[in-house]
């Protein structure tokens, strides 16, 4: 009579991070028992609502375990994300004056529409976050490098230009010359999944990963073959 598989619960209740993992098709997850090679049940929960999918350990610490999922398909990864957003908290008000809000997202995109590209440059590096984010949106790779220039620049806007395929390598160099933003564990996920980082700036990277991140990055398909290949090497201590 075969044996049944293991069970093992993870709550992903507005862990956008732990969503992403799993749409890469592997994730930590704390605390689990589960011996290496094994397969079992992972139950992804949000409140009253579970989706589950098989998945195998592909390595363990004492801290838990590294799972890697069988398959993720495209409605797969459509369920995983409802279930990350279903009970995500309530954000906490607004501290403007009833109205601006909404004032500011009704007019910022149409007010920087068609601007002349000095205007774009200059606002790229010195706007608020709200008029940097529609710069973004609406000239994309002609305020990159202002963007990239501006101190005030956060983690996801960083990481959303650092995932651009089409991003020159002289503007991955200014993601790598800021020391802060390489501690930024959002913004190392978004460079390892450009394909166009070099196998220098892969290292770098890789090797600033702790070890259980470095074993996901290893198998992780939302990462490029080099990405994946230069963590298997560095964890064999071939690099």
């Amino acid at each position: 009579m075969a044996r049944e598989r293991p069970t093992v619960v993870l709550d992903i209740a507005g862990a956008e991070q732990l969503a992403t993992d799993l749409e890469a098709g592997g994730v930590f997850v704390p605390d689990c028992t589960v011996a290496l090679n094994e397969d079992l049940d992972l139950i992804l929960r949000a409140g009253d609502d579970e989706l589950c999918v098989s998945a195998r350990v592909v390595f363990t610490n004492d801290r838990g375990a590294g799972v890697q999922l069988y398959s993720c398909d495209a409605s797969t990864k459509q369920r995983i994300a409802a279930l990350a957003n279903a009970a995500e908290p309530e954000p906490e008000p607004e501290p403007e004056p009833a109205g601006d809000a909404d004032k500011l997202a009704k007019h910022t995109h149409e007010r920087l529409r068609n601007l002349p590209i000095a205007e774009q440059l200059r606002l790229a590096r010195a706007g608020e976050v709200h008029e940097r984010i529609v710069l973004e949106r609406l000239y994309g790779k002609t305020v990159w490098e202002a963007l990239l220039r501006n101190p005030r620049l956060t983690s996801p806007e960083v990481a959303r230009i650092a995932r651009m395929g089409s991003l020159p390598r002289v503007m991955l160099e200014l993601i790598f010359a800021n020391g802060a933003w390489l501690q930024m564990a959002e913004v190392r996920r978004a460079l390892l999944s450009n394909p166009r980082l070099g196998t220098d700036q892969i290292m770098r990277v890789l090797r600033m990963l702790p070890k259980h991140e470095l074993k996901l990055a290893a198998i992780q398909t939302a990462y490029p073959h080099a990405v994946r290949d230069a963590a298997r090497r560095l964890l064999r201590g071939d690099a």
